[in-house]
């Protein structure tokens, strides 16, 4: 008997999920007799093929198990065609489920006059959150059963593209009689896209079957163990695709003249767009490819793009993408040229207006007039726009005088130039234009108009019923008292008397729970040399620096509180040596829109790529601190800031760094001390506030811990500092602070903490330092003393922690010897105490701070003075100097 349809799944190494598989095929209504099942096992070395042997035997006359060695899914999924005997072929993947009318309602469309006939058949892929077991209908193509079910060409609506054989329906005597099999080639990605276009067009006016009530549900492992989330880091996931996918369909003699159809374009665009979205995850920016990579890249874009229509990429609406995404393939395609330039915003406080766009190879030559006259961006940045790591584009950020109308050519050329990245365009912005700007951003005054949810309570039963069920999950008195806040700010954003108070207000702060850093320096500078500033000073009233700050004086104000909330919504200027989110976005929407300057004091140096972290915020102000870090940061690079936010000024903690060390006796500097940077990927999320970060997984085993242990534990260095009459010191990352255990510390070993040592006075006593990867050098550096750098996991930490490589390579521009093990490192401390370290060391510390004065404070205060005056026309038309320290020296 031949069967209407054949379920092929390859399985490897997936019997954990079996159960859940087998059961929804057992529970399908159409009849799991009516079913043929080929179950593939691809030289799995768990439990799979048992399991699938026991299955079977409860189905005989229904269930085939193969096996073979491993060879990757494209080889089982054709091993399984092979056998396949049905009318209609489907390849479910076995840790993914099937709702229980799966297959009924499949059959029932294809007998119906509506569905009758076509040719392939798909049905709606829901996405199943394994870590929480939601089920959500998110998945970036499901805009196709928005119309239901129903039979659709696709040559009338190219939009209707199918990426999956999971979902999908074949005729198995096509795929035969067309010789079609999955590419054994593709093992990471498009293997089932590639499929799926073959086989459709070996038909001339292909129709698909939407089955929009069918429901497939698509696991999300939450280990990340899929193959699509661990194979980021090979180079085959994107070489691959496009020269097995893309180029082996398009080099078909039957398209080589009428080209491609527009719903292949489109599904060639989603893919490529994908990996483009994907490239700027953590996980993709952190691996390292070989240079050969990128090599294959560039010729195999230059031959695919040669198949896309332009039209098909600025008209791509399968999913949101990136304006710049787009702008990238078509210059890519053409190999050269600029995209066009738009209004990207507005400085009103110093009456610039910023023009972006973006160029591939070398920047156009510019031609800049303000109101008919010549002129400069007074600011400039060529910002890198990545793919797989590597720039392949560049944008180009223009700061120029709104002071009369712009006018811009390019390369000999006059600009239409975009009132947004998509919006209309003009030949000139005109000031009028610009007014509309200011004005559509304009903050009215906080307490004028509330969102309408800090009114009376008039509310829908629904709400109140969710309202209702989020109190019971979270606690009642927890509810109670974020209802509590919400209706003292209420109040407070109301009142005149707070206004009043907090008009113009500057707002300092370090993190929500802890102060000693930049934020507190600038507080005291102000206090004392700016008494006349309305400054005020913010951290969470249950932490020790709340109290010990209060009793200084401090004007304080608790983190999170309704005060606070006024605080921010009146403040003029914020500034912190932070950037988490619980300072950039302290305040929530739903308390409006403050109209604050922001300036990023920094915690300390840049020297590495972390530009994914702070690309995402917006800062009037960003402090840096020595001549290589504004260059890295400002110039030419993977920032997106240009010399418009980024200050060579300083941190104010070198200020008071200075003074504590000027009081520190020589006699008093007996300190070794070891403080190692943390790891992002051995603890978990952030909590509600940035102390809570907990164990991602247990440590203890890990390369960090062992290395670190060692060290602690080294004999070698415990006699060197003996002999020195020096103490060793460990104070680990305020993130590794709760998780000291895992270290087993030795008794002679004193450690201390941020929370309870003021780590500057810390500093000033210590003789050298032990660091890994910690910008704190710098702070030895600074002061001109001695730093080891103990790099025992080079190639892990570059691959899991938050920083890419910079412009600062350790073993070049670093304070002291790079070691690996605990015993180079023990060994460079002795050289360190007995003063045989290279003079190299000492003369790049005096070359990287050659100005050390105590005046950071005031070149911040300024800096932020500077943030909200606008220009003279004479200095606003011409390009600004360039920042360094010479100029102060």
């Amino acid at each position: 008997m031949t069967r209407t349809f054949t379920v092929i799944s390859p399985m490897y190494n997936v019997a954990r999920y079996l159960g859940e598989y087998f059961s929804s095929l057992e529970s399908q209504t159409y009849g799991i007799e009516n079913l043929e099942i080929v179950l593939v096992d691809d030289g799995s070395d768990d439990d799979t093929h048992a399991t699938a042997l026991q299955f079977a035997a409860r189905h005989p006359d229904t269930v085939t198990v193969l096996t073979q060695e491993n060879g990757g899914q494209a080889s089982a999924r054709n091993l399984g065609l092979s056998v396949a005997t049905g009318e209609w072929v489907t390849f479910p993947d076995p840790d993914d489920v099937l709702a229980p009318d799966y297959f009924e309602r499949v059959a029932a469309f294809m007998t119906s006059p509506g569905g009758r006939g076509a040719d392939m058949y798909t049905t709606r892929m829901l996405l199943w959150h394994e870590a929480d077991n939601t089920i959500t209908a998110d998945h970036a193509l499901d805009f196709r059963f928005d119309g239901g079910t129903r039979k659709l060409h696709l040559a009338r609506d190219p939009r209707i593209v199918q990426a999956h054989v999971t979902t999908g329906f074949m005729r198995r005597d096509r795929i035969a009689r067309h010789a079609i099999s999955f590419e054994e080639r593709l093992r990471y990605r498009f293997e089932d896209g590639h499929f799926v276009t073959r086989y459709l067009l070996a038909d001339g006016d292909p129709s698909v079957g939407i089955v929009a009530e069918s429901e497939y549900r698509y696991r999300q492992r939450a280990d990340s163990s899929s193959t699509i989330q661990q194979s980021v880091s090979q180079p085959a996931k994107y070489v691959d695709p496009i020269r097995f996918g893309f180029l082996d369909i398009a080099a078909g003699a039957s398209l080589a003249e009428a080209g491609l159809p527009r719903w292949v374009q489109n599904l060639f665009l989603y893919d490529q767009l994908w990996i483009f979205r994907s490239s700027q995850t953590a996980a993709v920016r952190h691996a390292r490819f070989p240079e050969s990579m990128y090599d294959q890249l560039g010729d195999l874009y230059a031959r695919w793009l040669g198949h896309i229509d332009e039209a098909a990429i600025i008209g791509f609406d399968l999913m949101p993408v990136a304006q710049w995404m787009r702008d990238a393939l078509l210059l890519l395609k053409r190999g050269r040229g600029h995209s066009m330039p738009y209004l990207a915003s507005v400085d009103k406080h110093r009456d610039l207006v910023q023009i972006n766009y973006r160029y591939v190879g070398t920047a156009p030559r510019e031609s800049i007039r303000v109101s008919g006259e010549m002129a400069e961006a007074h600011f400039t940045k060529d910002y890198d726009l990545e793919l797989v790591g590597r720039p392949i584009i560049h944008q180009r950020t223009l700061w120029i005088s709104a002071a009369g109308p712009i006018e811009i050519d390019l390369d000999g050329v006059q600009q239409r130039i975009g009132l947004s990245e998509t919006s209309q365009q003009v030949y000139t912005i005109h000031r009028t234009l610009i007014e509309k700007r200011i004005g559509a951003r304009r903050v009215e005054n906080p307490g004028d108009s509330l969102p309408r949810w800090l009114g009376p309570l008039h509310q829908p039963a629904t709400v109140a019923r969710r309202k209702w069920h989020t109190m019971r999950r979270v606690g009642f008195g927890t509810a109670a008292r974020a209802w509590a806040t919400r209706a003292a700010t209420r109040v407070a954003l109301k009142s005149t008397r707070l206004r009043s108070r907090f008009r113009n207000a500057w707002v300092l702060m370090d993190r929500d729970i802890d102060a000693n850093d930049s934020g507190e320096v600038l507080y005291r500078w102000i206090a004392e040399h700016q008494p006349d500033v309305n400054a005020w000073f913010v951290v969470r009233r249950n932490t020790s620096d709340w109290r010990r700050l209060r009793r200084d004086g401090f004007r304080l104000i608790p983190y999170g509180s309704a005060r606070f909330f006024a605080l921010m919504m009146n403040a003029t200027h914020v500034a912190s040596s932070h950037a988490d989110r619980f300072i950039t976005d302290a305040v929530p929407a739903k308390y409006g829109k403050p109209s604050y300057s922001f300036t990023f004091l920094q915690h300390g140096v840049i020297k590495g790529d972390i530009s994914r972290w702070l690309n995402a915020k917006t800062f009037s102000t960003f402090v840096v601190s020595t001549d290589d870090e504004y260059d890295y940061v400002s110039g030419p690079g993977p920032f997106k800031f240009s010399g418009r936010e980024v200050r060579l000024c300083g941190l104010p903690r070198f200020d008071d760094l200075l003074e504590r060390d000027e009081k520190t006796p020589a006699s008093q500097r007996d300190l070794v001390l070891i403080m190692p940077t943390w790891r992002d990927h051995l603890l978990g999320a952030m909590g509600s506030t940035s102390a809570e970060r907990t164990l991602a997984a247990d440590i203890r085993d890990t390369l960090y811990v062992q290395s670190i242990r060692m060290l602690l534990q080294s004999e070698e260095l415990r006699r060197t500092a003996d002999h020195h009459r020096c103490r060793l010191v460990f104070m680990p990352h305020p993130n590794m602070r709760d998780h000291l255990d895992v270290f087993d510390v030795p008794p002679h070993v004193q450690i201390l903490s941020y929370a309870d040592a003021n780590v500057r006075d810390v500093i000033a006593r210590a003789r050298v330092m032990v660091t890994d990867y910690s910008s704190i050098a710098f702070n030895m550096g600074f002061l001109q003393r001695p730093v080891v750098y103990y790099q025992f996991d080079a190639n892990e930490y570059y691959r899991n922690h938050t920083e890419r490589p910079g412009y600062f390579d350790y073993a070049t521009h670093g304070f002291g010897p790079v070691t690996e093990t605990a015993d180079e490192a023990a060994a460079a401390v002795g050289a360190a105490l007995e003063g045989d370290l290279d003079s190299k060391y000492a003369a790049r510390a005096a070359a990287t701070f050659p100005v050390r004065d105590g005046q950071n404070s005031r070149r911040v205060y300024e800096a932020m003075l500077a943030s909200r005056q606008p220009f003279a026309i004479g200095k606003a038309t011409k390009a600004a100097a360039h920042e360094t320290w010479s100029h102060e020296g």
